[in-house]
């Protein structure tokens, strides 16, 4: 009889818990698939628009989960004397929460704590709440991040083919970025923009400057995805939506994803360089970048008339004559490893870890002689020497399309607060209001207005406090650490810990925005369930690996 009882407990948990990841699973694909592509009257209410439609869907799904919740306890209630509600309530003890939680849940915890001290002590408690003065990203927004990320990290499995579909359905975009780039306009946003600024709005996300932080994302997951993936067939899907990202990237004219692309081609080798498959994809990584570059910038001159004007660093690099050479030479060395390692025997394919401690040093090196050029440019007064590489290294208030500027407005109107603004913020989301006073200075100089700091780090630092952005750090490095580490899916952790990790490369240029941040916070999440908080089996490991 017992047995009969336990069995039928052991039934109700697992319906349980099918249903509540089947109702994570439905949000999950909402924010990945259907908030993209979202718009309601074309450019000129995106960031309202899209702030609508990601709490929408979060909410409902905060409130699916609750009212299932009060479903099963009635049914807990009845049928099994309370047996399940109790064994819950366990876990929340202070002893069991000291055994779960862990440390990205403390740093996170840290860091919505600081937000609502932030917001509590601002002067403009209310406009720090919603975030209204500025982008949306008060407080509000920021604790559905982070009760999004308790939820899902502990309820979600993780699921390839949910991956998968974030990277089909971001194809779309990028295809209209494409079509955008030759004034195609198909979904007719632009119809009645002017045309100073019509130039600056692109694809679903308006600013090219969004657009770009969202290409960073894709091109971090497909890039890591495609070194690892071992079936034919979606190595070569997963290239040529690699390829698309990269002529994407180059037509959306914004400098702002070479950060991303930094991270990609800097660190992947560190998970590439293992075997013999991983160098022959990061060499054609490099020649299908080279190859994209080269055929953006052929298009633009077959069709002058339509094409956008390319310029900044990819403009540059399409008028590289020698480009295709480089795409060449790539594909060239990468089909001659290739047979050399059919030739060889399978337990050769292991390379150990030489050469990943050898692009280790080369690493040290190269940041060590991008440390020195700061410091020549800056400091030593040498930048004239560097020629056109010196606008990029001199740092003024012209750099980054006025991004000196702003950067130095921050820290100057943070040093005027009084000693609680230092330590805890003005106040999540009121960087306008802060700066209010430097308005008829960028009117003056650039023509523009800013009510963000156009970094991420600043923007936490003087709205948040050192505390917040300390633990805003910690809690992404702890997050990125667990899924690098993690044995559970290892191919799309490792895409996920890129695709976060070059929107966290871009944020130092650009504004942290409920049209693409949010999908950041959802693929983080993702990750980290991905690493088992469930505490799953070895035989469901074993499953998804």
């Amino acid at each position: 009889m017992e047995e009969n009882v336990k069995q039928t407990q052991d039934v109700f948990a697992e319906n349980c818990g099918k249903i509540y990841g089947g109702i994570i699973n439905v949000g999950i694909l909402c924010v990945l698939l259907v908030f993209p592509l979202y718009y309601h009257d074309y450019y000129y209410d995106m960031l309202e628009s899209k702030y609508r439609c990601y709490y929408m869907i979060m909410l409902t799904m905060f409130a699916a989960v609750a009212l299932i919740s009060i479903a099963f306890f009635v049914v807990d209630t009845l049928e099994f004397q309370l047996r399940h509600t109790k064994e819950l309530l366990r876990k929340f003890s202070p002893r069991e929460i000291r055994k779960t939680m862990t440390l990205m849940d403390w740093c996170l915890l840290a860091f919505l704590a600081a937000g609502v001290i932030s917001t509590l002590q601002s002067d403009y408690l209310f406009e720090s709440f919603w975030g209204n003065e500025g982008r949306y990203t008060g407080l509000f927004l920021h604790l559905i991040y982070g009760a999004g990320f308790f939820l899902i990290s502990r309820l979600y499995r993780f699921k390839n083919w949910h991956g998968y579909a974030f990277l089909a359905v971001a194809m779309l975009p990028l295809l209209f970025g494409i079509t955008d780039f030759f004034q195609m306009d198909l979904l007719k946003f632009k119809e009645e923009i002017s045309s100073q600024d019509m130039n600056d709005y692109t694809s679903t996300f308006g600013n090219i400057n969004t657009y770009a932080t969202y290409i960073g994302i894709v091109f971090g997951c497909i890039s890591a995805l495609w070194i690892r993936e071992k079936t034919g067939w979606k190595a070569a899907l997963l290239y040529l939506g690699y390829l698309v990202c990269v002529v994407a990237m180059v037509m959306g004219n914004s400098d702002n994803v070479v950060f991303g692309v930094a991270v990609v081609f800097a660190f992947l080798p560190l998970a590439a360089f293992r075997n013999k498959q991983g160098i022959e994809r990061y060499i054609l990584l490099l020649s299908g970048f080279a190859m994209g570059i080269w055929l953006t910038g052929l298009a633009s001159r077959l069709a002058p008339d339509c094409a956008l004007p390319l310029h900044g660093f990819f403009g540059a690099l399409t008028r590289f004559s020698g480009i295709i050479f480089l795409a060449a030479a790539g594909v060239l060395v990468a089909v001659v490893l290739h047979y050399f390692r059919l030739k060889s025997k399978p337990q050769e394919e292991d390379l150990g870890n030489r050469y990943v401690k050898l692009w280790g040093i080369f690493l040290v090196l190269c940041v060590a002689a991008g440390i020195y050029l700061l410091y020549d440019a800056n400091i030593a007064g040498h930048s004239e020497r560097y020629g056109a590489l010196g606008s990029y290294l001199k740092f003024s208030d012209e750099w980054g399309t006025y991004r000196g500027m702003i950067w130095r407005i921050t820290l100057e109107a943070y040093a005027k607060q009084p000693l609680r603004h230092k330590i805890w913020g003005f106040g999540l989301d009121t960087f306008g209001v802060m700066t209010y006073a430097y308005r008829g200075e960028t009117s003056r100089i650039c023509g523009q207005v800013y009510d963000s700091a156009h970094n991420e780090y600043l923007q936490y630092l003087v709205t948040l406090g050192p505390v917040g952005l300390a633990a805003y750090i910690a809690f992404l490095a702890s997050s990125l650490k667990t899924i690098l580490k993690s044995r559970l899916n290892r191919e799309w952790g490792l895409a996920i810990a890129f695709g976060v990790g070059c929107y966290l490369a871009q944020a130092f240029v650009t504004i942290n925005l409920p049209i693409v941040t949010p999908i950041m916070w959802m693929l983080l999440s993702m990750g980290v369930a991905g690493c088992g908080r469930s505490r799953v089996s070895e035989e469901e490991e074993q499953a998804l690996d």
